[in-house]
């Protein structure tokens, strides 16, 4: 993980400060000395390698630096401020996915035929539309025709319905896929045919045995998936007006806020790497082999 992180900030940095302009760049014109003094306030006359040395050296001490934009606030009260909002929202959207996508999966290998075609054309579906297109469509149906919910916000608890939604529908889809893809190979196993043989009931052999080890990949996909969530919920934060991290990273893009940018970006990348530790942690509990190895 150390040395990933260390990576992904010297890269973040170096693209930053490459990129044409400045946290200081306005539609007025600035006089010299007073853009001369700002850059001289916060390091920026300084050359790039010293510029990474004095941020990294901050950041292990817990410190992201100021934000250039919202005065009086430092990078890591705003990233406080709004990470707990999107946590939330990735939090229901997971939720949500896992219910959804183990059912469908399920179903699709319980109920063969009719059933199973339907349910694998609705999945498949649910993985051509992305978010841009799901969250639109369900604002207008359930928001603005029937009048079911709100479409903005996140005060009340009927705003959080259409987020979850819009997150949850696409990844329950993937979910659906792999659930019914690793049930299916699970049931062809040795070891189903054993249990079977010593006259274990099929609840116990499907619930227990069967479904236990399908679980494997989905484990393996959540780590990665829930860390996305959090991080690629640009979008969907955006539609419902969302005040989540998403959304201050689109603010601070278009504000040039360099600083506030590395820091959620350095989020981004903890949040990945401590879901994905996670993961293994959990496949490890589940199965025995993993342990070993």
């Amino acid at each position: 993980m150390f040395p990933v992180f260390l990576a992904v900030t010297f890269l973040t940095f170096l693209l930053i400060h490459f990129v044409p302009g400045g946290p200081f760049d306005t539609e007025k014109e600035m006089p010299i000395e007073i853009r001369q003094q700002l850059n001289e306030k916060y390091g920026l006359d300084e050359s790039v390698w010293v510029q990474y040395s004095r941020y990294i050296s901050n950041v292990f001490m817990g410190d992201f630096g100021p934000s250039y934009k919202y005065v009086g606030w430092n990078v890591a009260e705003l990233i406080g401020s709004k990470a707990r909002i999107s946590f939330e929202l990735g939090v229901y959207g997971m939720l949500f996915a896992l219910f959804l996508g183990i059912l469908v999966g399920v179903s699709c290998v319980r109920f063969p035929g009719t059933i199973d075609r339907a349910l694998s054309f609705l999945v498949t579906l649910g993985v051509c539309f992305p978010a841009f297109v799901v969250g639109p469509l369900l604002m207008y149906i359930l928001g603005v025709r029937l009048r079911w919910v709100h479409v903005a916000g996140w005060d009340h608890w009927s705003d959080k319905i259409l987020p979850t939604l819009t997150i949850g529908i696409l990844y329950a889809s993937y979910i659906a896929r792999l659930m019914k893809s690793a049930l299916g190979k699970v049931l062809d196993q040795p070891y189903i045919m054993a249990a079977q043989a010593r006259g274990l009931s099929e609840w116990r052999i499907f619930f227990v045995h069967a479904l236990r080890n399908a679980l494997l990949p989905i484990v393996a996909y959540m780590g990665p998936t829930f860390a996305g969530i959090i991080s690629g919920a640009i979008v969907t934060e955006t539609v419902f007006q969302i005040p989540g991290l998403g959304r201050l990273f689109i603010q601070a893009i278009s504000n040039r806020d360099h600083m506030l940018i590395l820091g959620i970006v350095n989020f981004y990348a903890l949040a990945i790497m401590v879901c994905n530790t996670i993961t293994d942690c959990v496949q490890a509990w589940l199965n025995p082999k993993i342990r070993l190895q």
